[in-house]
């Protein structure tokens, strides 16, 4: 069976990266950053856990566009086309892998990666890599600068993992229900007893007419004596 030609930075039963935050899940873009291959590693066999197995397993750490990080598990360095670092290294490069080819020739390398949370059999919520594929081209400019990344060490005291920040959906406003309006009672308009004064007709004064007295005829044309006159003799 090959064997793919080791990277320089091996070492320490610790097989991967000490990481605190959890990255979010969806495709995003990413730069690989570091490659850490666990060499000489004492495990039960899978199909016999009585029997202790020496392997030696690689990993990838990735730096994301949101400053988070994440790494792949454990992959078992082999060129066999059926271990996970084959099918790894061919869907990430496009091409299979030769024999002698160098992990570390991958730092600093862009790819698109797909993320899932899983939960542990712990009930440890934790980001896993689905698959590793390519940057489109003309999207070189999304891959995330390797520099702004501090790779951890594992020197640093250990804290629990933190999620990713999350932007909170916007809570949606509160509907109004408006109580009905109680009208006030109308009150009826108070009735008044109007009192008509009518004016009673005044009695009309009765009007003396003048009584004619009757004149008396005279035959013939009244005669009226000359007036006397005092006659001196």
């Amino acid at each position: 069976m090959a064997i793919l030609q080791q990277s320089s930075n091996g070492g320490g039963p610790i097989t991967g990266w000490p990481l605190t935050t959890l990255a979010p899940a969806g495709q995003t873009f990413a730069v690989c950053l570091a490659v850490k291959d666990s060499l000489q590693i004492q495990r039960p066999s899978y199909d016999d856990p009585s029997v202790i197995e020496t392997k030696n397993f690689t990993r990838f750490l990735f730096g994301l566009s949101d400053g988070t990080m994440i790494q792949t598990g454990e992959m078992t360095i082999s060129l066999n086309e059926k271990s996970k670092l084959f099918k790894t290294l061919t869907s990430w490069n496009g091409t299979m892998p030769f024999s002698g080819f160098d992990t570390e020739t991958m730092v600093g390398k862009g790819a698109t990666l797909n993320i899932i949370h899983k939960t542990s059999q712990k009930g440890r919520e934790y980001a896993d890599i689905s698959a590793i594929m390519p940057v489109m081209q003309g999207m070189e400019a999304q891959v995330p600068d390797r520099a702004r990344f501090v790779i951890p060490t594992g020197d640093e005291a250990p804290a629990p993992i933190q999620n990713a920040p999350i932007q909170q959906p916007a809570q949606p406003a509160q509907q109004f229900n408006p109580q009905p309006v109680q009208q006030a009672p109308v009150q009826q308009p108070v009735q008044t007893a109007t009192t008509v004064s009518v004016d009673q007709p005044q009695p009309v004064p009765a009007v003396q007419q003048p009584v004619q007295q009757p004149q008396q005829q005279t035959m013939g044309t009244q005669f009226t004596g000359p007036q006397s006159t005092n006659v001196p003799f």
